[in-house]
C-alpha cells in the first residue's frame, strides 16, 4: 500500500515538462528532437541565433548578444538576396564553418560580400 503514494507523484513529474516535437528517424521514444527544416528566411532566425550563440559563448563570452545579433543580421540579408539557395543550404548546416563556407557569400580582401554564393 506504501507505494500508492509514488503515483500521483511520478504522474506530476511526467507532466510538468513541456512536450517536444519528436519527428523522423529514430523518433520513437528514442528522445531525440528534430528540428523542422525552415521554409523561409525568418524561420532560419531561431537556428541562426542559436548557432551562433553556442560560438560566441565559447569565444566570445563577454559580447554573446553582439556577435549574435550582427552574424544572425548578415545571414538573414544574404537569405534575402537568394532565399531558396540559402534556406535549403542554412537547413543542412549543423556549423558555423559550414554556414559560412557552404550558405553565404563571401568576403572579398576588404571584408565586404562578394557578388556570388558557393551553392
Amino acid at each position: 500500500m506504501k507505494a500508492n503514494w509514488l503515483i500521483p507523484g511520478v504522474l506530476a513529474v511526467a507532466c510538468a515538462c513541456p512536450a517536444k516535437q519528436t519527428t523522423g528517424p529514430g523518433s520513437s521514444g528514442s528522445g531525440i528532437v528534430v528540428e523542422k527544416p525552415a521554409s523561409t528566411c525568418d524561420g532560419l532566425r531561431a537556428r541562426v541565433e542559436a548557432l551562433y550563440r553556442a560560438e560566441a559563448q565559447a569565444k566570445e563570452p563577454k559580447r554573446v548578444e553582439e556577435a549574435v545579433a550582427d552574424n544572425t543580421t548578415m545571414v538573414l540579408n544574404d537569405c534575402a538576396k537568394a532565399p531558396d539557395k540559402v534556406v535549403a543550404c542554412v537547413n543542412e548546416a549543423t556549423t558555423i564553418a559550414e554556414l559560412e563556407s557552404k550558405c553565404l557569400r563571401p568576403l572579398d580582401d576588404e571584408g565586404t560580400e562578394g557578388t556570388e554564393l558557393k551553392k
